[in-house]
């Protein structure tokens, strides 16, 4: 098994983390509250307006111009208009506004303080990452095939009489080494790689 891929580049996903989203929702939470707290702090005028028509008969019925029986009615028509008008009272609302401009540079700190740790974060896992993918490519493209040309090499030399048992043995532990440490570098890459994913906010 051998990892292949090209690592992230960094900075291109922290936005995406859910930490970094839930910092720069709370920011923008209480920027809308230091906003609402400003506007009910001056003066507002709200206009209004409506128009009502009501149609109105009666059972009963009387005499028209011409004489004739018609049914008694009439629609009433009614219009109003008017404004509202806010004005703060002493203080301006101050205190409230105060107190959420103190959470709003809060959430902004602890924004600015979550990314510079995602970015921290990224930085390591890619770094990581890269390093276990070169180490994994070097074991398979050259350790790899240098130990099982000596192994080859060891055992012709042993059949053509000039080596030893030993020698084979020896050089038979020295491929194992290899091939434990190659599995070591292969779960190290597993483990960067799944590092990084953590880092992006992406779930392995």
């Amino acid at each position: 098994m051998e990892t292949s891929g090209v690592a992230p580049t960094p900075g291109t996903v922290i936005e995406q983390r859910p930490d970094v989203r839930a910092a720069d929702a709370s920011v923008r939470v209480a920027l809308s509250q230091l906003d609402r707290a400003r506007r009910e702090g001056r003066f507002d005028v709200s206009l209004f307006g409506s128009y009502t028509r009501m149609q109105t008969t009666f059972p009963q019925l009387g005499y028209g111009v011409d004489g004739s029986l018609q049914p008694i009615g009439d629609a009433f028509h009614y219009l109003a208009a008017g404004a509202t008008l806010t004005i703060p009272w002493r203080n301006n609302n101050r205190g409230e506004i105060a107190a959420a401009d103190a959470r709003r540079r809060g959430a902004e700190a602890r924004q600015a303080a979550i990314e510079l740790q995602a970015r921290s974060e990224m930085a390591v896992a890619v770094t990581l990452d890269r390093q276990a993918r070169a180490a994994v490519a070097l074991y398979a493209d050259e350790i790899r095939p240098l130990a099982r040309q000596n192994i080859e090499v060891v055992r012709r030399t042993y059949e053509l009489g000039r080596g030893t048992v030993a020698d084979v043995l020896g050089e038979q532990r020295r491929y194992l080494d290899v091939e434990r440490a190659y599995t070591d570098a292969l779960k190290q890459a597993y483990d960067a790689r799944t590092s990084l994913l953590s880092a992006q906010g992406v779930q392995p």
